[in-house]
């Protein structure tokens, strides 16, 4: 298995397409995970094809740029080849790649967070060597092409809406919402109980309202 610095996770980057549906996902998974854990690398690609479309959907809306968003995907896959030897079957093999993107996304945040903080301590950063004050520049966070593509007004507007909601309530709306998950695999992946997952999906959903009324009439 090739591991290249230019590939995003094992078997590379694919279009996103529909995986041919042989058998349930969850037998599949476990078909692949299985053959996997027996010395069978390619099987991950399996994994990798019927599971890249729904991970970078959710960390494209959870982290709300296409860059940051296939940086995720790559680490999570990653993480999840590396891990997957070890890996017991007590959730799905979804609910548990959920989790790693959830963690990973969640890093990247923080990162981009810790970013924006250091920019704005160095706004008063001085001047140049000819005595013009420095300004940093900023990049244009302007729509990518997937935002494009959203298609209707209302999708684009949630969308606007999902950006200006705190992470926490984004997660969870996001993975119910747009991914569907049930509660149970929300625990799961998020690493709480049920009943703390149906709170914060009520409360989130509160604040989607709320963003709701700035950008949709």
């Amino acid at each position: 298995m090739n591991i290249g610095a230019r590939v995003y996770y094992p078997c590379g980057m694919r279009a996103w397409g529909a995986p041919t549906r042989l058998l349930k996902a969850s037998d599949a998974d476990s078909d692949a995970v299985s053959r996997f854990q027996d010395g069978d690398e390619s099987a991950f690609e399996d994994l990798v094809f019927r599971h890249e479309r729904e991970a970078y959907q959710a960390a494209y809306r959870i982290l709300g740029n296409s860059e940051d968003a296939q940086e995720a995907v790559q680490e999570s896959f990653l993480r999840a080849f590396r891990a997957l030897k070890a890996f017991r079957g007590e959730a799905a093999f979804k609910t548990w790649l959920t989790g790693i993107v959830i963690n990973v996304c969640r890093n990247h945040a923080a990162k981009a967070e810790e970013k924006l903080r250091r920019l704005s301590i160095s706004t008063d950063c001085g001047e140049d060597d000819d005595g013009v004050p420095r300004t940093p520049a900023i990049n244009d966070p302007g729509p990518g092409p997937e935002q494009s593509a959203f298609g209707s007004e209302l999708h684009k507007a949630v969308e606007a809406a999902l950006g200006k909601v705190g992470a926490e309530h984004r997660e969870v709306l996001v993975l119910r919402e747009i991914q569907g998950m049930e509660y149970e695999e929300l625990a799961a992946a998020l690493n709480c109980p049920v009943g703390t997952v149906k709170s914060r999906l009520c409360r989130a959903r509160r604040a989607l309202r709320e963003a709701l009324l700035g950008v949709w009439p």
